[in-house]
Protein backbone atom coordinates (compact mmCIF):
# COMPACT_ATOMS: atom_id res chain seq x y z
CA UNK A 1 0.00 0.00 0.00
CA UNK A 2 1.44 3.87 -1.12
CA UNK A 3 -1.35 5.67 -0.25
CA UNK A 4 -4.76 5.89 1.94
CA UNK A 5 -5.90 9.08 0.84
CA UNK A 6 -9.30 10.76 2.80
CA UNK A 7 -11.27 13.28 1.06
CA UNK A 8 -13.68 15.42 3.76
CA UNK A 9 -15.69 18.33 3.26
CA UNK A 10 -18.13 19.46 0.51
CA UNK A 11 -18.35 21.12 -2.90
CA UNK A 12 -16.68 18.67 -4.87
CA UNK A 13 -15.30 15.81 -3.07
CA UNK A 14 -16.74 12.59 -4.97
CA UNK A 15 -15.15 14.42 -8.67
CA UNK A 16 -11.50 15.57 -6.85
CA UNK A 17 -12.22 11.34 -5.83
CA UNK A 18 -12.31 10.46 -9.45
CA UNK A 19 -9.63 12.30 -11.22
CA UNK A 20 -7.11 11.34 -8.89
CA UNK A 21 -8.38 7.49 -8.99
CA UNK A 22 -7.94 8.66 -12.91
CA UNK A 23 -4.41 10.31 -12.34
CA UNK A 24 -3.43 7.39 -10.20
CA UNK A 25 -4.53 4.42 -12.47
CA UNK A 26 -2.50 6.55 -15.84
CA UNK A 27 0.31 5.97 -13.28
CA UNK A 28 -0.15 2.20 -13.49
CA UNK A 29 -1.36 2.12 -9.43
CA UNK A 30 -4.07 -0.39 -8.74
CA UNK A 31 -6.95 1.90 -7.33
CA UNK A 32 -9.43 1.12 -4.66
CA UNK A 33 -12.47 3.92 -4.28
CA UNK A 34 -14.65 3.68 -1.37
CA UNK A 35 -16.49 5.35 1.35
CA UNK A 36 -16.53 5.38 5.06
CA UNK A 37 -20.16 7.13 5.08
CA UNK A 38 -22.48 7.19 1.72
CA UNK A 39 -21.53 7.52 -1.72
CA UNK A 40 -23.04 7.77 -4.96
CA UNK A 41 -22.43 4.60 -6.34
CA UNK A 42 -21.22 4.84 -10.04
CA UNK A 43 -21.74 2.57 -12.50
CA UNK A 44 -19.96 -0.49 -12.38
CA UNK A 45 -19.52 -0.37 -8.54
CA UNK A 46 -18.53 -3.53 -6.64
CA UNK A 47 -21.80 -3.75 -4.24
CA UNK A 48 -20.91 -7.65 -3.11
CA UNK A 49 -19.02 -6.48 0.06
CA UNK A 50 -17.17 -10.13 -1.44
CA UNK A 51 -13.28 -9.32 -0.70
CA UNK A 52 -12.42 -12.28 -3.48
CA UNK A 53 -14.52 -9.92 -6.20
CA UNK A 54 -13.42 -6.78 -5.80
CA UNK A 55 -9.31 -7.93 -5.21
CA UNK A 56 -10.15 -9.88 -8.74
CA UNK A 57 -11.14 -6.72 -10.41
CA UNK A 58 -8.41 -4.67 -8.53
CA UNK A 59 -5.82 -7.41 -9.78
CA UNK A 60 -7.44 -7.33 -13.45
CA UNK A 61 -8.61 -3.86 -14.05
CA UNK A 62 -6.33 -1.99 -11.84
CA UNK A 63 -9.34 -0.04 -10.55
CA UNK A 64 -12.40 -1.07 -8.60
CA UNK A 65 -15.46 1.32 -6.48
CA UNK A 66 -16.62 -1.40 -3.99
CA UNK A 67 -18.98 -0.47 -0.58
CA UNK A 68 -21.99 -1.90 0.30
CA UNK A 69 -25.91 -0.84 -1.16
CA UNK A 70 -27.29 1.25 0.80
CA UNK A 71 -30.93 0.17 1.62
CA UNK A 72 -32.76 3.26 2.02
CA UNK A 73 -30.94 4.21 -1.32
CA UNK A 74 -29.91 2.16 -3.52
CA UNK A 75 -28.27 4.57 -5.77
CA UNK A 76 -25.17 4.96 -3.00
CA UNK A 77 -22.78 2.75 -1.52
CA UNK A 78 -22.17 2.43 2.24
CA UNK A 79 -19.11 1.77 3.81
CA UNK A 80 -17.28 -1.93 3.54
CA UNK A 81 -16.63 -4.10 6.56
CA UNK A 82 -13.55 -2.46 8.25
CA UNK A 83 -11.71 -6.20 8.33
CA UNK A 84 -13.14 -6.10 4.26
CA UNK A 85 -11.20 -2.57 3.52
CA UNK A 86 -8.36 -4.03 5.85
CA UNK A 87 -7.61 -6.95 3.59
CA UNK A 88 -8.21 -5.10 0.48
CA UNK A 89 -5.79 -2.77 1.52
CA UNK A 90 -3.37 -5.59 0.81
CA UNK A 91 -3.84 -5.69 -3.09
CA UNK A 92 -4.32 -2.15 -3.65
CA UNK A 93 -1.43 0.80 -4.00
CA UNK A 94 -3.80 3.64 -4.21
CA UNK A 95 -7.29 3.43 -1.22
CA UNK A 96 -9.43 6.67 -2.30
CA UNK A 97 -11.96 7.25 0.63
CA UNK A 98 -14.89 9.72 0.78
CA UNK A 99 -15.27 10.05 4.84
CA UNK A 100 -17.79 13.03 4.42
CA UNK A 101 -21.11 13.30 4.19
CA UNK A 102 -22.71 16.96 2.87
CA UNK A 103 -26.04 16.31 1.02
CA UNK A 104 -24.83 18.16 -2.43
CA UNK A 105 -23.94 21.19 -0.41
CA UNK A 106 -21.11 23.03 -1.14
CA UNK A 107 -20.06 23.55 2.30
CA UNK A 108 -20.58 21.61 5.48
CA UNK A 109 -19.98 22.64 9.10
CA UNK A 110 -18.87 18.97 10.89
CA UNK A 111 -20.59 17.56 13.86
CA UNK A 112 -18.97 16.09 16.72
CA UNK A 113 -18.71 12.95 15.15
CA UNK A 114 -17.29 13.77 11.97
CA UNK A 115 -15.67 13.42 9.68
CA UNK A 116 -15.14 9.31 9.79
CA UNK A 117 -11.46 8.97 9.14
CA UNK A 118 -10.17 5.55 8.81
CA UNK A 119 -7.48 4.70 11.06
CA UNK A 120 -4.86 4.52 8.27
CA UNK A 121 -5.21 7.51 6.61
CA UNK A 122 -2.12 8.64 5.06
CA UNK A 123 -2.80 11.71 3.30
CA UNK A 124 -5.92 14.02 3.57
CA UNK A 125 -7.91 16.28 1.40
CA UNK A 126 -10.12 18.78 2.80
CA UNK A 127 -12.47 20.38 0.08
CA UNK A 128 -14.23 23.73 0.61
CA UNK A 129 -16.88 24.92 -2.38
CA UNK A 130 -16.47 28.65 -2.85
CA UNK A 131 -19.60 28.89 -5.72
CA UNK A 132 -22.09 29.99 -2.87
CA UNK A 133 -20.27 32.45 -1.78
CA UNK A 134 -23.06 35.51 -0.83
CA UNK A 135 -26.15 33.13 -0.51
CA UNK A 136 -27.61 33.09 3.19
CA UNK A 137 -25.25 30.85 5.58
CA UNK A 138 -28.85 28.45 5.98
CA UNK A 139 -29.48 27.61 2.41
CA UNK A 140 -25.84 26.71 1.41
CA UNK A 141 -24.11 24.81 4.67
CA UNK A 142 -24.84 21.90 5.54
CA UNK A 143 -25.26 21.65 9.51
CA UNK A 144 -25.36 25.50 9.45
CA UNK A 145 -27.29 24.64 13.49
CA UNK A 146 -24.36 22.93 14.48
CA UNK A 147 -22.58 25.99 13.57
CA UNK A 148 -24.99 28.33 15.14
CA UNK A 149 -24.35 26.91 18.22
CA UNK A 150 -20.06 26.27 18.42
CA UNK A 151 -19.20 29.42 16.90
CA UNK A 152 -21.24 31.38 19.88
CA UNK A 153 -18.58 29.96 21.90
CA UNK A 154 -15.45 28.25 19.87
CA UNK A 155 -12.91 31.89 19.85
CA UNK A 156 -9.60 32.68 19.04
CA UNK A 157 -8.17 35.93 17.99
CA UNK A 158 -8.13 35.60 14.25
CA UNK A 159 -11.82 34.34 14.83
CA UNK A 160 -13.56 35.89 17.94
CA UNK A 161 -17.09 34.21 18.71
CA UNK A 162 -20.10 35.79 17.58
CA UNK A 163 -23.66 35.01 16.49
CA UNK A 164 -23.89 34.14 13.02
CA UNK A 165 -27.09 34.69 11.13
CA UNK A 166 -29.40 32.27 8.81
CA UNK A 167 -30.02 35.31 6.54
CA UNK A 168 -25.79 36.30 6.61
CA UNK A 169 -24.41 36.13 3.17
CA UNK A 170 -21.08 33.54 3.09
CA UNK A 171 -18.19 35.26 3.14
CA UNK A 172 -14.29 33.96 3.83
CA UNK A 173 -14.85 34.54 6.87
CA UNK A 174 -17.39 31.80 7.44
CA UNK A 175 -15.16 29.60 5.15
CA UNK A 176 -12.22 29.78 7.47
CA UNK A 177 -14.71 28.91 10.72
CA UNK A 178 -15.78 26.28 8.79
CA UNK A 179 -12.24 25.03 8.33
CA UNK A 180 -11.21 25.99 11.60
CA UNK A 181 -13.95 23.21 12.73
CA UNK A 182 -12.59 20.74 10.85
CA UNK A 183 -8.97 21.07 12.30
CA UNK A 184 -10.07 21.25 15.97
CA UNK A 185 -12.78 17.51 15.20
CA UNK A 186 -9.32 16.30 13.66
CA UNK A 187 -7.06 17.37 16.27
CA UNK A 188 -9.87 15.53 18.55
CA UNK A 189 -10.17 12.45 16.99
CA UNK A 190 -6.26 12.35 17.14
CA UNK A 191 -5.53 13.06 13.60
CA UNK A 192 -2.12 14.99 13.34
CA UNK A 193 -0.77 14.49 9.77
CA UNK A 194 -0.83 16.88 6.98
CA UNK A 195 -4.23 18.24 6.06
CA UNK A 196 -4.24 19.57 2.04
CA UNK A 197 -7.20 22.30 1.70
CA UNK A 198 -8.70 22.45 -1.75
CA UNK A 199 -11.12 25.02 -2.37
CA UNK A 200 -13.42 24.44 -5.41
CA UNK A 201 -15.46 26.12 -8.00
CA UNK A 202 -17.37 25.46 -10.56
CA UNK A 203 -16.55 26.73 -14.08
CA UNK A 204 -19.37 25.62 -16.02
CA UNK A 205 -20.07 21.90 -15.85
CA UNK A 206 -16.70 21.50 -14.07
CA UNK A 207 -15.70 21.87 -10.80
CA UNK A 208 -11.81 23.55 -10.60
CA UNK A 209 -9.33 22.96 -7.39
CA UNK A 210 -7.30 25.48 -6.46
CA UNK A 211 -4.93 24.47 -3.11
CA UNK A 212 -4.59 26.95 -0.12
CA UNK A 213 -1.71 28.55 0.66
CA UNK A 214 -0.32 28.34 4.51
CA UNK A 215 -2.15 30.73 5.57
CA UNK A 216 -5.52 28.84 4.34
CA UNK A 217 -6.14 32.66 2.51
CA UNK A 218 -9.16 31.95 -0.96
CA UNK A 219 -7.39 33.03 -4.49
CA UNK A 220 -9.14 36.50 -5.40
CA UNK A 221 -10.72 34.70 -8.34
CA UNK A 222 -12.70 32.30 -6.24
CA UNK A 223 -14.07 35.81 -4.11
CA UNK A 224 -15.32 37.28 -7.12
CA UNK A 225 -18.23 36.26 -9.24
CA UNK A 226 -17.81 34.15 -11.94
CA UNK A 227 -14.35 31.83 -12.53
CA UNK A 228 -10.60 32.79 -13.77
CA UNK A 229 -8.32 30.19 -13.79
CA UNK A 230 -5.88 30.38 -11.10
Amino acid sequence: MKKIISVIGAGGKTTLIHRLAEEYQRKGNAVLVTTTTHMFAEPGTDLSGDAFSIREKLQRDHYCMAGIQCSENPQKMQALPEHTLRELLHYADIALIEADGAKHHSLKYPSGAEPVIFSGTTDLYLVLGTWDIGKPCKKVIFRFDEMQKEELIRDDMELPKRKILPEEAVTEEHIRRILRAYRYRLKKIGYNEKITCLFSKQDGENIRFCQADTAARMPRAFLKPGFSKV
